[in-house]
């Protein structure tokens, strides 16, 4: 029977319609049937969820990964969770790691101590024999703040069809307060991430991963943290490639020679400091409240330019974890060897205005000292004989005239007297991420071509202004960039439209092909370890 023109119109609309409601009824299918999986670690019951164009994807949220790290383990290496013998509900995420928010979005403390969880997505369309491609993200926020759940992974879960994990971590003073001994070794933050790796390796398999097909992913702090981790010798085996976005071990902010100085400024401030050795002062640490050992970490000391350039309580050289000076291990063509850096694909970027936060966290410092930094280093006498000599000696522990002089005329070549605001973004960019993440690609592509081991190193620059930001600087921040790691997703979104009120509109199409592509791009790497 022939149908007429009109008649054919109706009959398609009416098949769309009728596919539109079977997908929304296998949809609502898959979220009425919680997934659960059966692990070395113990049965985990996860839940299903949809991603903002409906497609349904698996999250197993607030594993405990570690024993709660209190009481008197705390400032010790973190313990594996031996797991439970019932079922675990993996269905919400678990507290953040505690963290002042002075530097970021106001005043007070936020998080809990016992916080050692992390979560695993998967598309829902896996099985525990599908074996695809996991990245485990470390997030950012300078080793101080940060959590895992405000990166959403849904969109690159369901597009890339990859497994993506989140892990958090010990931060500030809980995750990094070093007494140079054996009383507090310091980088527990560190060997937190690495247990969350060893468990990642054994039981990954069990939600559909492929243990061999592993990426160390992360941005800023969690970069660094990724090259941290690349550089142990004992991480081996526990992923095949790494990403690292705006920040390497060498970067200027993520170790301290101060260490010891800071831990002692600490325990004054909550009346631990007369004990005269380093393990008396521990204990009294110990029994201090977490939260105001954390609420008192920041600012150690009197100088907004510290403040701004040294976050106090990071990563320190324990000769273990970090054997030496970053710089230093990253200039040993042996160390790099012994640590299997040649084992590894490799992928690292920077963003086009790396010091474009810089004016946000110079704001945060003025607010807390009651300064006028924000406005005092475009002065060219202050930029030239306070800024430049003081970031000099916490980067490199020296502020010879030379030094300074050298770094005035590559950034602040004009004779005039006010300074100009891009310069000191650009000094602190640049020693903070830009040379520090080049470095890491030039010895990594240096030591795979050396042996030969096909392994590959990209290196890639994101310079796009996002149309979306209302009164966006020139190029790129230092962090834009995660807005379309994850994808442009309604969630990343709304938390930066938090902490920036009335900063962001609706991205538009040509955004989101961005995004997009982006993800594509990572996921690629993380599938084969090259692009096409």
């Amino acid at each position: 029977m022939l149908l007429s023109f009109k008649g054919m119109i109706v009959l398609r609309n009416n098949i769309m319609a009728l596919i539109r409601v079977f997908t929304l009824l296998f949809t609502y299918q898959h979220l009425s049937a919680q997934p659960i999986v059966d692990t070395p670690w113990g049965i985990v019951e996860g839940i299903t969820n949809v991603t903002e164009d409906w497609t349904p994807y698996h999250a197993f949220l607030g594993i405990p990964f570690a024993v709660p790290p209190i009481g008197d383990k705390r400032f010790k290496r973190p313990q594996p969770h031996p797991g439970f013998k019932h079922t675990f509900k993996a269905n919400k995420y678990g507290p953040v790691c505690l963290q002042t928010l002075k530097l970021t979005a106001g005043n007070g403390v936020t998080g809990k101590e016992d916080c050692l969880t992390l979560n695993v997505f998967t598309p829902a369309s896996i099985t525990p024999t599908t074996n695809i491609p996991v990245i485990v993200w470390i997030h950012g926020g300078g080793f101080i703040v940060g959590d895992a759940f405000t990166y959403d992974p849904s969109l690159i879960v369901a597009h890339g069809q990859v497994i993506m994990v989140t892990i958090q971590y010990r931060l500030g003073p809980l995750g990094f307060l070093s007494t140079e001994d054996d009383a507090s070794a310091g980088n527990y933050g560190l060997w937190d991430q690495h247990l969350a790796l060893q468990w990642v390796k054994k039981n990954i398999a069990s939600f559909g991963g492929d243990i061999n097909s592993i990426t160390l992913m992360g941005e800023s702090a969690g970069s660094a943290s990724v090259a941290f981790q690349a550089l142990y010798p004992g991480s081996k085996g526990l992923f095949q490639r790494i990403i690292m976005q705006s920040g390497s071990a060498s970067s200027s902010w993520a170790h301290t020679r101060n260490t010891l100085k800071y831990a002692r400024q600490l325990a004054h401030k909550v009346n631990c400091s007369s004990h005269s050795d380093s393990a008396s002062m521990i204990a009294c640490l110990r029994t201090v409240s977490a939260k105001k050992l954390t609420a008192a970490s920041w600012p150690m000391g009197k100088e907004p330019v510290t403040a701004l350039a040294e976050f106090y309580f990071v990563p320190t050289i324990d000769g273990v974890f970090v054997r030496d000076d970053p710089l230093t291990l990253m200039n040993s063509q042996t160390y790099l060897k012994q640590a299997g850096l040649q084992t590894l694909d490799c992928m690292v970027s920077v963003v086009s205005n790396e010091g474009g936060l810089i004016q946000i966290v110079a704001e945060r410092a003025d607010k807390q000292f009651h300064s006028s930094l924000s406005s005092s280093v475009q002065n060219k006498t202050f930029y030239r004989n306070t800024f430049i000599p003081e970031i000099l000696r916490l980067y490199f522990g020296t502020s010879l005239s030379d030094m300074t002089q050298a770094v005035t005329k590559v950034y602040a070549p004009s004779q005039s007297h006010t300074g100009n605001l891009q310069a000191v973004m650009n000094t602190l960019g640049d020693a903070g991420m830009v040379a520090p993440v080049t470095l890491f690609a030039r010895e990594h592509a240096k030591l795979t071509n050396s042996l030969k081991t096909g392994k590959n190193t990209y290196m890639y620059v994101f310079d796009h202004v996002p149309s979306f930001v209302v009164g966006h600087g020139k190029g790129m921040n230092h962090g834009d960039d995660l807005i379309y790691t994850f994808g442009l997703n309604t969630a990343y979104l709304a938390a930066m439209a938090k902490t920036f009120p009335n900063s962001t509109t609706e991205p538009d199409q040509s955004e989101k092909e961005l995004a997009h592509t982006l993800m594509g791009l990572l996921t690629d790497f993380a599938r084969h370890g090259y692009v096409h």
